[in-house]
């Protein structure tokens, strides 16, 4: 059989707890109509009361429960005999003090309440109830004087805040401003908090004069600066209240005064300097506001920076902000960022390389600035030997830099000595071309090529060290030496790779060309043309520098002009160069090129360059030809017909070349041919005929 789940409400629940609670039955009341049944009352309930306390003599509820009997009954007299009893079961339960107080009150005994007070604060002088208690009494009796030394006797036991607020109280409704004074003096000294000094500046305001209330901040702000527990908030606060008072009686001046003297005593105090600035602001206090928004932002970058030391971005707008504002501190501060700040990682990366140019602002600093020339070798030793890793990577500008700095000190030794320790514990293109540079400032021209030699050996790879090296030969007038360079550069045994050996055959031509060599720029013109596979750019360059190629007659003229001497040119005029004509054996050696490219690309049927080329020639004519060469030229251009293919099973349309000169040697080919074929004719019919004779 199925159970069936039933869902429990709120409104089961309690109808089932409304529908378990037990009747409760009415009390009877009993109802005296005599003075015996009262007396029989008060008797038996007596009787219960002391059978109870026999069992617990230290429950207090019950003796206060006894004791309210005996007032109900209006028997003060045994009342007093129950409290007095309970007194001396726990004299320190104050709810008994108080029960027995109210009751002599209600009754007007007002000696006896009095006297029980005494007893209360003198037996139990910390519970500030009781206290409260008597001086309200005293008061609403107008007792002022016993107020008085009642609220003195209970300060002097130095007890909470409220007892001292209630005194200030009391002593401002009775119109005693000298005695409050006086009272807040023992309230400060008991609870030197910056509450207390509020509450007494307060008073001031209200009741005192300028030099009250300027006498009570001064005093309270010496106080609180001299106690090392107040907070920094407690600080900026007391000094926010006294700077925005000053600024109220028009006293900026004393305001911004107060304010540079606290930031100076607490200069890492963050809520003060915020407030400061924002005072500044208020009040536009502008000779100070730079000077505040400047050393707020100093506090900033210092908190960001003890979190992440190694925030170098950071650490650069610092240092910024130190050598334009504190140039006293500057030297402290390049120092702490670099202390123990090196990047963890293991491969040159950003990170790296901002914490290098830390290290070089602080260097040029050291250097330039402050000329502790001794101090910038050791920071580059510890740089170069403890902090960059130079096993795995290196920074060679700071090898560089090493270098150079012993050079301005004069040590031309210790400097080749740290670029050759660096490039032999972690070589790189830079340092290599650095050291050169400084030999080539050196006039030691030995040294440089064989720092070329071991560069070349390093990365031969690189084409700017060839062409480097090649042209500091010819700068020194080596010609063989810098041709040397380009055919090793060149040759098959380096290894260079298309686009670096195309460069070196372009830079050795125009090498040859400068020198005068023209045979053997022509030759290494065509062995670039071996190289780019015959390209037919290079077949219109070699054409076009064959007729820059000046003659035998023009060289030797050119010589003789050159010996003689104008004197205004003596006086700095430039002499114009004069334009090289091209003669008729320039236009033979051009035209030549043209053709030997024509005949190049008709053999392997490029008939697209092999059209470029015409167009060449033909501008070439168009300058340097007569009417008859141009149209011997326009004769060769090819003819564009349209043309089909089959192509994936499909007719293809194109656009196809014919040239004139394909035609003639077709005709050629078939006149040869037919003449071939008679003869043979012939000499077979003469065969028969012999034999048949």
């Amino acid at each position: 059989m199925e159970s069936q789940i039933h869902q429990l409400s709120h409104q089961d629940v309690l109808k089932d707890a409304f529908a378990s609670k037990v009747e409760v039955k009415p009390t009877t009341r009993a109802e005296i109509l005599d003075l015996e049944e009262l007396k029989d009352y008060q008797g038996r309930k007596r009787t219960e009361f002391e059978n109870v306390l026999k069992v617990k003599r230290s429950d207090i509820k019950q003796w206060m429960r006894y004791a309210q009997f005996e007032i109900e009954q209006h028997d003060l007299r045994r009342a007093r005999s129950v409290f007095e009893r309970a007194l001396l079961v726990n004299h320190s339960h104050v709810p008994l003090w108080i029960r027995y107080i109210d009751g002599e009150l209600k009754a007007k005994n007002v000696n006896h309440a009095r006297n029980l007070l005494e007893r209360a604060t003198s037996l139990l002088p910390r519970i500030d109830k009781l206290w409260l208690k008597y001086v309200i009494i005293e008061e609403s009796l107008g007792n002022i004087s016993a107020v008085r030394g009642l609220f003195s006797r209970w300060c002097s036991l130095e007890p909470g805040r409220n007892a001292f607020t209630s005194f200030v109280e009391f002593e401002t409704r009775c119109g005693e401003f000298a005695n409050v004074r006086e009272v807040y003096s023992r309230y400060v000294l008991v609870h030197p908090s910056v509450e207390t000094w509020l509450a007494w500046i307060s008073f001031e305001k209200k009741h005192g004069s300028v030099d009250t209330i300027r006498q009570t901040l001064s005093l309270g702000l010496d106080t609180l600066s001299f106690y090392n527990s107040t907070s920094p908030e407690d600080i900026a606060t007391i000094v926010n209240v006294f700077a925005k008072w000053e600024a109220s009686q028009q006293e900026y001046e004393r305001a911004s005064t107060l304010y540079g003297l606290a930031t100076q005593k607490w200069p890492n105090n963050e809520v003060l300097a915020s407030n400061r600035v924002q005072f500044e602001k208020m009040y536009a206090v502008d000779s100070k506001l730079d000077e505040s928004v400047v050393e707020k932002r100093k506090r900033e970058y210092r908190s960001t920076l003890a979190t992440n030391p190694r925030d170098y971005e950071t650490w650069w707008i610092y240092l910024e902000l130190i050598e334009l504002h504190y140039p006293n501190e500057l030297a402290s501060a390049l120092e702490a960022s670099l202390a123990n700040n090196a990047p963890q990682d293991d491969t040159k990366t950003t990170v790296w390389r901002r914490y290098i140019y830390l290290w070089i602002r602080a260097l040029i600093v050291f250097e330039l600035n402050f000329g502790q020339y001794g101090k910038v070798r050791a920071m580059f030793e510890i740089l170069t030997k403890e902090i960059i890793p130079n096993k795995r990577f290196t920074f060679a500008k700071i090898w560089t830099m090493y270098a150079k700095f012993e050079l301005r000190q004069g040590n031309v030794t210790t400097a080749r000595k740290i670029l050759g320790w660096a490039l032999g514990t972690c070589p790189k293109d830079k340092i290599y071309k650095d050291y050169i540079q400084l030999e080539l400032d050196l006039k030691e021209f030995d040294r440089v090529r064989k720092l070329y030699e071991h560069f070349l050996a390093f990365n031969p790879y690189n084409i700017s060290t060839w062409l480097s090296y090649a042209e500091l030969e010819d700068n020194l007038g080596d010609e063989e030496r810098a041709r040397g360079i380009y055919l090793i550069a060149m040759s098959e045994a380096v290894g260079l790779n298309y686009d670096g050996r195309f460069k070196i055959s372009k830079e050795l031509i125009n090498f040859e060309t400068l020198a005068g060599e023209y045979t053997k720029a022509v030759d290494a013109y065509k062995d670039l043309l071996e190289l780019s596979s015959h390209d037919v750019n290079i077949w219109i360059e070699l054409a076009a520098f064959e007729s820059s190629i000046p003659t035998a007659e023009q060289l030797t003229s050119k010589l003789d002009a050159s010996e003689v001497v104008d004197d205004d040119e003596e006086d700095g005029k430039a002499e114009e160069e004069e334009t090289l004509e091209v003669t008729e054996t320039h236009k033979l050696k051009s035209r030549q090129v043209f053709r030997d490219a024509i005949s190049y690309y008709k053999k392997f049927g490029d008939k697209r360059s092999r059209l470029t080329v015409l167009r060449a020639w033909a501008d070439y004519e168009d300058v340097h030809g007569t009417p008859e060469t141009q149209s011997g030229v326009r004769e060769k251009f090819p003819i564009e017909k349209v043309k089909t293919r089959q192509q994936d099973g499909m007719e293809v349309e194109f656009v196809d070349l014919e040239y004139p000169d394909d035609k003639d040697e077709d005709k050629s080919q078939d006149f040869k041919a037919d003449t071939k074929s008679r003869l043979l004719a012939m000499a077979q019919k003469w065969q028969r005929e012999k034999g048949s004779l």
